[in-house]
This record gives C-alpha cells, structure tokens and sequence, in this order.
C-alpha cells in the first residue's frame, strides 16, 4: 500500500478543517518534535483514523496488518506539514483570522444545530479554539504553497495535447441512452389482485402518454419512484447501471418513443427515450480542463517533494 505524497498535503487543509486530526492540551505523549514544536500521538491517530474512514467512504478496505506502515507514512506527511507551517509563518502567512472565521463558520453551517457541532467538538475532545487554531494551520499552509512553491508552475497548450493523444484510448464513452420512467410498485410476492391492479394502473398511465398527455407531469402526479419530482427524468445511463429488463427496453427504444410495459422486480414501468449517444471517445475540448487539472498537481506533487527533503534536510526532527 503506498500513498501518493501529494494527496496528504491536498487533504491535511481538510482534515484539519473538519476537526479531524487536532490536538490537545490533555494528550501528553508525541510521536515526534519538528524543530521543537510536538506532533501529537493523538493528532496522528486521528489522522489515521480519518484516512482509513475516507478510504472506506469511496469503497476501499485498509487491512489491520497495514496500519503500522499507514501510521508511519502518515507521521511523515504530518512533519511535513508542520515544517511547510512554520516557513508559512516565516513568510509572514499566517494572518488568517478572517479566513479562518469564514471557514469555521461554514463547517459549524454544515451540523444540525449547536447542539450538534459542540457535542461533536466533545466528542473529539477538542475545543473551539483548538479547531480554529488548526483550521488557521491549514489556511498558512496552503497560503504559502500557492504563493512560494506553487508560483510559475503551468502547462502549455501542446504539453495537454499530448497528454490526450497518449490516453485518447481511455477517454471512451459508452453506448448511453437519456430515458424517463413512471413505476407501479408491486413486489413479487404482491398477490395477483394487486399485481392485476397495478398492471391496470400502468397500462391506462401508457394509454395517456401515448395520446399525447406529457409524461413528466403523469410521472410527477403517478409514479411511485423518487425520480417522480423530476417528471420520472433518470438522466443519462449506460449499460449495467439498470436492472436488465429495464435496461433491454430502454436501449431498444428510440428517441421519443414510449415502451411497452416492463416488469421488474419492482414493478410495473413505462420508459420514454430523450436522447441516445453512441459510444464515442470524448474529444480534446471536452476533458482539457481535466488534463490541465491533472497535469498541474503533477507537477506540483515534483515541486513539492523536492521542496520538503530540503526543509527535511535543513530540520531537526526527532520520531519517538
């Protein structure tokens, strides 16, 4: 398991937003000193944590066995971080207080109530001011690798071209289809009185759209589905992304037609096409600010490493 070293210095500014990674005036172990200054073993059990909760959010499992070699790459990306924020604070960076109001504001906006935002501050035995005070750390660190590392680094126009002609093979789009749908439940086991009678439902509901009543609007008033609010509207899809009976129908079908009924486990459907893209590959202008994107954190992933075993190297930082 490796991470990219670029990803923790892009994600810190967020873990220490959201509280994650803090520290504590009640922790009294470290896991290291960056030139005097205490990295925390709780802020880096935090971090961990946090990690291994987001690479479970996006649907990859960290292994047991693998947390001490997580712990240890992690504690090094965390005294990095501490030495871009004390050159930040050289540079005279660190004057963030209306920023870090503005940020601290918008993560105590996203909890419930006050209740909720202090009983999770609780929760992590964190303060108010200890939040705030990482939040401004994250600000300082990523005000200084804009302004002193970041500076003068870009890509030309030929350099994205030729990014997209060596991955043209993986930009391809599938065979897609822009559909609509209204749904009768009725499950399997439903009786045949009420499978009758939601099949009867479904059928006059064709019977409308077919002469000419608009289908959003029967799908808004019958559909019982929660695409219904949106007029039934399912946006655009591909092969695999529907059960197999809805989605035979639907690519059956051309642009403006209406389906014969279809069963599902679900229930009863009726599909209207919008639109139908053939596959294709996605074409220059279409993925340049992608390539751009990509090519810039590239590039400032090189910077920044060279960077940080300079400061490394100039540092005196003890790991416990």
């Amino acid at each position: 398991m490796r991470m990219r070293k670029i990803g923790i210095f892009v994600s810190l500014v967020l873990v220490l937003a959201l509280g994650f990674a803090i520290s504590s005036s009640a922790a009294s172990k470290y896991a290291a000193k960056v030139n005097g200054v205490k990295v925390k073993n709780m802020t880096l059990e935090a971090a961990v944590n946090n990690f291994i909760a987001n690479q479970k959010m996006m649907g990859m499992q960290t292994n047991e066995g693998d947390r001490d070699a997580l712990r240890m790459q992690i504690l090094e990306e965390l005294i990095s971080a501490e030495l871009l924020y004390q050159e930040g604070k050289k540079a005279g960076l660190d004057n963030l207080d209306n920023e870090m109001k503005e940020q601290f504001g918008n993560i105590k906006n996203g909890f419930a109530s006050e209740k909720e935002f202090k009983d999770v501050l609780k929760e992590r035995g964190v303060t108010e001011k200890e939040l705030k005070d990482d939040i401004k750390k994250g600000l300082c660190i990523k005000a200084f690798l804009d302004r002193d590392v970041y500076a003068g680094i870009a890509v030309n126009e030929e350099e994205k071209r030729q990014e997209y002609e060596k991955n043209k093979d993986k930009l391809s789009v599938p065979d897609q289809v822009k559909a609509s749908h209204i749904l009768i439940l009725a499950k399997p086991d439903a009786s045949d009185e009420d499978k009758n009678a939601a099949r009867e439902k479904i059928e006059d509901l064709r019977r409308k759209a077919l002469s000419g009543e608009d289908f959003a609007e029967l799908a808004k008033a019958n559909s019982q589905d929660g695409s219904a609010p949106n007029g039934g509207d399912l946006g655009y899809f591909g092969r695999g992304a529907m059960v197999k009976p809805f989605e035979d129908a639907a690519f059956s079908l051309e642009a403006g037609q209406i389906s014969q009924v279809v069963e599902t486990q679900f229930g009863y459907h009726i599909i209207k096409v919008a639109d139908k893209q053939a596959a294709r590959t996605l074409n220059y202008e279409e993925v340049e600010p992608d390539i751009e994107r990509f090519l810039l954190n590239q590039r400032r992933g090189e910077v920044l490493q060279k960077f940080v075993t300079e400061l490394r190297s100039k540092a005196k930082v003890e790991v416990y």
